[in-house]
């Protein structure tokens, strides 16, 4: 079930296509508490995946997705087969810096990632 949103909290939909080795937004701006719904598209050949969190977090995802026996946790995070969408709400809390990774192996260092910028 989905949690109740009051009406005076405004989602915003951000489509983003998942390209091979890239995806087509490269930064977005949001303001604080800000709840954004992202709506992927792989529109790629190969599997990509993207990951919601600060710089720290995503080195920490990227360790974790390179490393077969540990368990991904539960977090913002989606996995797309080629030509399959998907939706992941994220609300930015509170202002700085955040990105959304892929971390297939080799994509995220290849610089498949959006800068997100809380202001």
């Amino acid at each position: 079930a989905l949690p109740m949103v009051s009406p005076a909290v405004t989602v915003r939909v951000v489509e983003v296509a998942m390209e091979d080795i890239k995806f087509d937004t490269t930064t977005l701006t949001v303001t604080a508490g800000e709840t954004i719904d992202f709506r992927f598209t792989n529109t790629g050949k190969i599997a990509h995946d993207a990951f919601i969190g600060d710089a720290a977090a995503q080195m920490e995802h990227e360790v974790e997705m390179s490393d077969a026996s540990a368990h991904p946790m539960e977090e913002a995070a989606i996995v797309l087969q080629p030509g399959e969408s998907g939706e992941l709400s994220y609300t930015f809390d509170l202002p700085g810096t955040y990105q959304i990774g892929c971390h297939q192996p080799g994509h995220y260092a290849a610089g498949m990632k959006i800068e997100v910028t809380v202001e």
